[in-house]
């Protein structure tokens, strides 16, 4: 794939995120389509179309989140993206990113591994681990200002504040308040009304 057709396919996926988030107080339904009507794959995306909605999730995520004072070391300092285990994702969110910004500080992205130290790292995908693993980033992140995401099935084990589920080739996505609150964040109303569920408790 040619790379403006590889930039149309990240813009698209970007415009239907930024269109979930945008909409939901008018009530559209917090989901996006994956599959022969989403984004068509790009040349760094061959394997999962959702990765691309992922992506532009993650990219969006970053506008709607406040993090504690003294977090950043300037008002000019960047939100670092950290993705441990799915490289594809993180190529995909890195290049997606490119000039971007959220509340007016660049985006980078930081590939990881699961026992990388977490400092300087303001937003966290987790993909697929064992539980061992899952339980180690847990027990690292947690209390942090590091908003998690990772895919359903896994919150309950990495403590996790958002979730991705593909229900009937839609990406949706949950939150869970409880380890927002521990973590110093704060989310923005709009992200909450676009989620699928909200878990004020335990999950």
């Amino acid at each position: 794939m040619d790379d403006v057709t590889a930039a149309s396919a990240i813009a698209f996926a970007v415009r239907r995120a930024s269109c979930l988030l945008a909409c939901a107080i008018l009530a559209m339904p917090a989901t996006v389509a994956v599959g022969a009507n989403a984004a068509q794959p790009s040349a760094v995306e061959a394997s999962d179309p959702a990765l691309q909605v992922k992506a532009a999730y993650l990219y969006k995520f970053a506008g709607y989140v406040e993090w504690p004072s003294g977090v950043f070391a300037s008002e000019n300092s960047p939100i670092v993206i950290g993705v441990i285990g799915n490289d594809e994702l993180e190529a995909i969110l890195s290049r997606m990113v490119v000039g971007k910004t959220a509340g007016r500080r660049p985006l980078v992205t930081r590939r990881m591994q699961a026992q990388d130290p977490l400092q300087g790292v303001h937003m966290l995908f987790v993909g697929a681990m064992d539980t061992r693993t899952l339980q180690a980033i847990g027990d690292a992140v947690r209390g942090k200002p590091v908003l998690v995401v990772s895919d359903a099935g896994q919150e309950r084990t990495l403590d996790s504040m958002i979730s991705f589920d593909l229900i009937d080739r839609h990406l949706r996505f949950d939150v869970a308040l409880k380890p927002v609150a521990s973590s110093g964040l704060e989310l923005r109303a709009l992200m909450l009304t676009a989620a699928r569920r909200v878990i004020r408790g335990a999950p």
